[in-house]
């Protein structure tokens, strides 16, 4: 059987021996983190207090967090897009790149203007001429193919043109954002934002403060922003996001404090962001609740409404059923929370399939602790792996294996090896049971493997006996390992106690 799945993989997978290579020596690669930072207030009409200020406020805060910061002020038309094109042209798929703009932003048939200092609208058709389409940042975000894009428009003050027979819209339309790209807006779409009464937004406020939180994941940072605005303007402003970021991001590598990660999901700011569309007709905006707080309070109704507002595809003639799959293809991503009980904080993990061959899966890695992209070759046979330049967890063990032979309860595993301490500790697998798991990304029926070893005492050195055991829980449809718990003693003191935990998962 294990040779029928290892023949399967090499006819239904791309030829990729020469990923397979470079992921079997492992590599780790530091991104290059660039930022622009533009704040327009010396408009001619209707000048700003503010934007000014928290560029130079979301500058700073860039700028300790490892980003080069150009920081751009009270642009005209020209000046606006040349700082645009020259950020673009320093875009490539080794940059993480934010772009954070304070001024006036309107919005004109779904599209997204900023609106430089020397603009004179008289009419909505004007618009496209007078500001500068947002995107054109997107669409060379979208081609520089950077791994994370960030674009924060704090751009949803009042319309100093509606009264002048100008356009009356007023805020910024709702836009999806192009794979790798978080947008985030300083409140939702449709509505306005305060300037502010003191020297800086509210907004810039707590993202300036939040964005320096070391290993709090981007998501996390701001949905913390949305609670701390929604709680300053009792429910007036309510900022919003759309995200499709397929790895793991901190503005400050490290590791998240566990208070602050378990209290992640703030109920005052859910609150808010549901009340904000509870009365929409719109599948989109539902799906945008589902990503910021996929196990909301609201989280089934909210999938309801995007079943009903949402028209089903037409169904392919004479369609069949096809066989589960459980072999992992490209894009596929898995999101773990890593918590370990020598640590004060989480971690949080996530992987992404570059490709299948019959040595094993190509992956792409993403941390909150550090600003490196990892790749590796995880073998589809039972065995460790490990990560290039990696020690804050211990190895992982087969999270492929079902993919590679079918698992049953008492089937037994190869003995297999683990260094602990320079020392080979021998271990016995053996599927122990069938049972219930509940993780973050849902209930599953999954199969419990145990493996357990424990060297001789009188091979150790300095007679101290050392205990493993990893309990990993697979369950087919996800296509990896949705759980696993590591627990290691050397003599009497534990040394590891580690759980690893899925959050959310995407296939294709």
């Amino acid at each position: 059987m294990r040779g029928l799945a290892i023949l399967g993989l090499v006819l239904l997978a791309p030829a990729l021996s020469a990923v397979a290579a470079e992921r079997m020596r492992g590599v780790a690669v530091t991104e290059e983190r660039i930022a622009l930072v533009v704040g327009n207030a010396a408009y001619r009409n209707d000048p700003l207090d503010n934007p000014v200020n928290d560029a130079r406020l979301i500058a700073k805060s860039l700028k300790q967090s490892g980003f080069s910061v150009s920081l751009q002020e009270n642009l005209d038309r020209r000046g606006l897009v040349d700082a645009l094109r020259e950020f673009g042209n320093h875009l490539d798929e080794n940059t993480i790149a934010v772009l954070y703009y304070a001024g006036h932003g309107l919005q004109l048939r779904d599209r997204n203007y900023l609106i430089p200092v020397d603009a004179e609208i008289r009419s909505e058709d004007e618009i496209p001429i007078a500001g500068v389409d947002l995107g054109f940042m997107l669409g060379r975000m979208s081609t520089a193919r950077s791994r994370i894009n960030i674009v924060i428009l704090d751009a949803c003050r009042n319309n100093p043109f509606s009264g002048k027979g100008g356009p009356r819209a007023q805020g910024l339309a709702q836009m999806d954002a192009p794979v790798g790209t978080l947008l985030a807006y300083a409140t939702a779409p449709g509505k306005l934002a305060a300037d502010g009464s003191g020297a800086n937004s509210l907004y810039a406020t707590h993202l300036a403060r939040h964005l320096l939180t070391p290993g709090l994941p981007i998501e996390h940072v701001f949905k913390r922003v949305r609670e701390g605005v929604v709680r300053d303007t009792r429910e007036q402003q309510i900022p919003w996001e759309s995200s499709s970021l397929q790895g793991e991001f901190a503005f400050v590598p490290g590791v998240a404090a566990t208070r602050e990660a378990a209290a992640d999901v703030d109920a005052a700011g859910e609150l808010a962001f549901w009340s904000s569309i509870q009365a929409s007709n719109r599948a989109d905006e539902y799906r945008a609740y589902l990503r910021q707080y996929p196990n909301g309070r609201f989280a089934a109704l909210a999938q309801t409404r995007v079943a009903v507002f949402t028209v089903p595809p037409a169904a392919p003639p004479q369609a069949t059923a096809a066989r589960p799959d459980t072999l992992p293809r490209a894009g596929d991503t898995w999101r773990y929370r890593v918590q370990d009980q020598f640590r004060i904080g989480d971690l949080f993990l996530t992987a992404k399939v570059d490709g299948v061959t019959a040595d094993g899966v190509a992956e792409t890695w993403t941390t909150t602790s550090d600003a490196k992209l990892r790749t590796t070759l995880v073998p589809l046979e039972p065995g460790f792996s490990t990560l290039p330049g990696w020690t804050l967890t211990p190895p992982e063990f087969a999270p492929y294996l079902q993919a590679a032979q079918p698992l049953r309860v008492g089937q037994r595993l190869p003995e297999l090896t683990r260094s602990v301490d320079q020392l080979l500790v021998p271990l016995s697998g053996r599927v122990e049971a069938e049972e219930d798991v509940v993780v973050a990304a849902g209930r599953f029926k999954a199969l419990k493997l145990v493996l357990r070893g424990q060297t001789a005492t009188r091979s150790v050195a300095r007679a101290r006996a050392v205990s493993v055991e990893h309990v990993v829980w697979y369950v087919p449809e996800v296509k990896r390992s949705v759980k696993a718990t590591v627990s290691t003693t050397v003599g009497s003191s534990l040394r590891e106690a580690t759980t690893v935990e899925l959050m959310e998962f995407k296939l294709h």
